[in-house]
């Protein structure tokens, strides 16, 4: 009949928060909670503030770019300007456009008395001599329109998740490792225990097992 082989360690009955921050921290003192437990709690708090740090920190960083970019959209639109075009022809259809599925050429001014021209979007079939509102910068270059507050949020948020995600998975993976280690530790103590008391045990399991002596 083979030895019985070692008990795996079994982890400690479900505790309170309190008592699971307790154990952190170093403040409960129960016989039953091994070196073990304590270092598996500890990581749990660890994670814990990793999380909420990291959390924290894409605010901060959504919050610091989102400035930054309103900043640089304010300076932006000192230099964009509305004007008025004028279609000089009747719209061509541009297939896979779904929002100005057309282009003509078409005419503006901007500065004063500059006469600019050049292709713009425009509904389908509008004919010659239809009125589109466009944006040029200061000199009467058609440009991209000033950014708005949704797309500012947008850009900010899509920023800051980026950076949670980043912190998310360094912790993740530094969770796992330390976990590992922790567990990998708690096997060979537990080997290394069970080594010490299983003759013992083997004994008392033999018929006529016992004390020696008796």
């Amino acid at each position: 009949m083979s030895a019985p082989s070692a008990p795996r360690g079994r982890p400690l009955p479900h505790v309170s928060a309190l008592d699971f921050v307790r154990r952190a921290v170093g403040l409960e003192h129960n016989p039953l909670c091994r070196r073990f437990d304590l270092a598996r709690s500890r990581l749990r708090l660890a994670v814990l503030v990793a999380v909420a740090g990291s959390l924290a920190a894409a605010v901060v960083v959504a919050v610091v770019l989102l400035n930054g970019i309103r900043t640089e959209a304010a300076e932006t639109a000192l230099h964009r300007h509305r004007v008025t075009a004028t279609t000089v022809a009747d719209a061509v259809d541009t297939p896979g456009r779904s929002i100005r599925p057309a282009q003509a050429q078409a005419v503006w001014q901007y500065p004063a008395g500059q006469r600019e021209s050049g292709p713009i979007g425009v509904p389908g079939g509008a004919p010659a001599g239809t009125a589109v509102p466009i944006w040029v910068d200061d000199t009467g270059v058609r440009a991209s329109a000033p950014r708005g507050h949704t797309a500012m949020q947008f850009a900010a948020g899509v920023y800051g998740l980026t950076a949670l995600t980043g912190m998310a998975g360094a912790v993740a993976g530094a969770y796992m490792l330390r976990r590992r280690s922790i567990e990998r530790a708690a096997d060979r103590a537990w080997e290394a225990e069970w080594a010490a008391v299983e003759p013992g045990w083997t004994r008392r399991g033999r018929p006529g097992g016992g004390a020696a002596g008796t």
